[in-house]
């Protein structure tokens, strides 16, 4: 009877040790360089914009205007409504300061002076919001796995890392490695503030830890390889990959394969091709 039990024992165990490994499996990630970039579309907006989300599956661009206080919201190229502008209603801003954008295309919105983030769905029709407690004057944000918040405190000087489900504050990071932040950007691993003044980007782990500085405005793809605009050139910080531009005023993010970057009056999307690391 013992030797059944033992056996069924170490049946089960090995049972339990393929199933963990094929979850790992499903988890990791092929390791891929980037070979090159290769311009998909341009999308004229004929305004002036400070920042924008790109969603590819539904070819979904936000657009921020922090002058007239506006959020574009175009599908297909097109313009399909506006949200914002002052008050105090749900679809209005008292200082709109910073927006991103969930994976499931969700848009959230950083309302500075109510100290805020409010949530809409992807048509601009509003979905709740998140009291940013302890928060005195947030600027910048970005999500995290649609599991949580970071928002840079200019007056703190901090990145303050909040849940997204209660707004509890879980974490704050960066007093000692940060002078000014213009732009937050986060993926599975690494949370980057970008510096605009300086032209660095300050790099840290999503748990809080610095890791390195970087000069340019610098994302991270889905496989970790730092894409970096300096200098007029956009390249691949571990591959030879480049691309030159001539531009200055740049904003990047990234949607899957696809990266998107606001220069001037237009959008550039530019689809990140990849090749098998053996």
């Amino acid at each position: 009877m013992r030797k059944v039990l033992f056996l069924a024992l170490i049946v089960s165990l090995a049972i339990c040790l393929v199933v963990l490994n094929c979850c790992s499996d499903i988890n990791r990630r092929t390791p891929m360089d980037i070979e090159y970039f290769n311009l998909v579309k341009a999308i004229p907006l004929g305004m002036q914009t400070d920042k924008i989300q790109y969603h590819s599956p539904s070819n979904t661009l936000y657009a921020m205007s922090i002058k007239s206080q506006e959020i574009y919201i175009f599908q297909d190229q097109e313009r399909k409504n506006v949200l914002g502008g002052l008050g105090s209603s749900k679809v209005n801003f008292q200082y709109l300061a910073d927006i991103a954008m969930g994976s499931d295309n969700s848009l959230y919105v950083l309302d500075s002076s109510a100290r805020i983030v409010k949530k809409f769905s992807s048509d601009g029709s509003p979905s709740g919001s998140i009291e940013l407690k302890n928060s005195v004057q947030p600027k910048c944000l970005c999500i995290y796995q649609d599991q949580g918040l970071f928002i840079f405190d200019t007056a703190s000087g901090e990145i303050i890392n909040y849940s997204g489900i209660d707004g509890t504050e879980l974490n704050r990071f960066g007093r000692f490695q940060l002078q000014q932040v213009n732009s937050l950007f986060c993926n599975h691993d690494y949370l980057i503030a970008y510096d605009k003044a300086n032209n660095v980007s300050n790099i840290f782990s999503v748990l809080g830890q610095f890791v390195k500085t970087e000069q340019g405005q610098v994302v991270y793809d889905l496989y970790n390889n730092a894409i970096c605009f300096n200098a007029g050139m956009l390249k691949c910080l571990s591959s030879s990959a480049y691309l030159p531009l001539a531009a200055e005023n740049v904003f990047m993010c990234i949607s899957n394969d696809l990266l998107a970057l606001r220069i001037g009056e237009e959008i550039r999307i530019y689809k990140i091709n990849y090749a098998r690391v053996e």
